[in-house]
């Protein structure tokens, strides 16, 4: 029974170049008879904005404007009828790239095994240049990684951050 409901509580976020433009084109499946929704999103560690979203057949559509410097964004969909779609409290995030274009899904799940990675390769005393590698692309990531405040991903983020200390710290010794 819970596997028939899994599509009407998550919806699929997928994210575009568009054509000749910096801009970036938000595309994803409503929830179902929740009316018309609003994409919010940030840009690395920009405040929050919205936009409005227009419905193209079975899919909603945003264009979000892009700042000059780009890094990540993260995404999360809100509903008139007060239903969030925010990827089970983790959002959607997306690594990005103007030139050469790039667009890389990723979660903050993906940094924890990066850390777990590392920590494993600074046990074991084998490829520390590859852990230091892996400790500095999640300390440089947790540094702009957008969230909403009071969150469990917030907590999970400091979390991570002090992780990263410890492992630095070990490093170090």
């Amino acid at each position: 029974m819970n596997l028939f409901l899994t599509p009407l509580l998550i919806s699929v976020v997928n994210l575009y170049f568009l054509k000749d433009s910096p801009n970036l084109l938000v595309r994803f499946s409503p929830l179902q008879g929740a009316g018309q929704p609003l994409v919010y999103y940030s840009f690395s560690d920009t405040k929050w904005d919205s936009s409005t979203t227009q419905a193209t057949a079975n899919l909603y559509e945003a264009v979000l404007t892009t700042p000059e410097s780009l890094n990540i964004v993260a995404i999360y969909i809100k509903y008139p009828d007060g239903r969030v779609d925010n990827n089970n409290g983790l959002l959607y995030y997306y690594e990005l790239k103007k030139s050469p274009r790039m667009l890389l899904p990723f979660s903050i799940d993906d940094l924890e095994k990066m850390l777990r990675q590392a920590r494993k390769k600074i046990n074991q005393g084998k490829h520390i240049d590859e852990a230091l590698s892996l400790l500095d692309y999640v300390s440089r990531m947790l540094k702009i990684l957008p969230y909403i405040k009071d969150s469990e991903l917030e907590i999970k983020k400091q979390i991570i951050e002090g992780e990263v200390k410890e492992l630095y710290n070990l490093l170090a010794k």
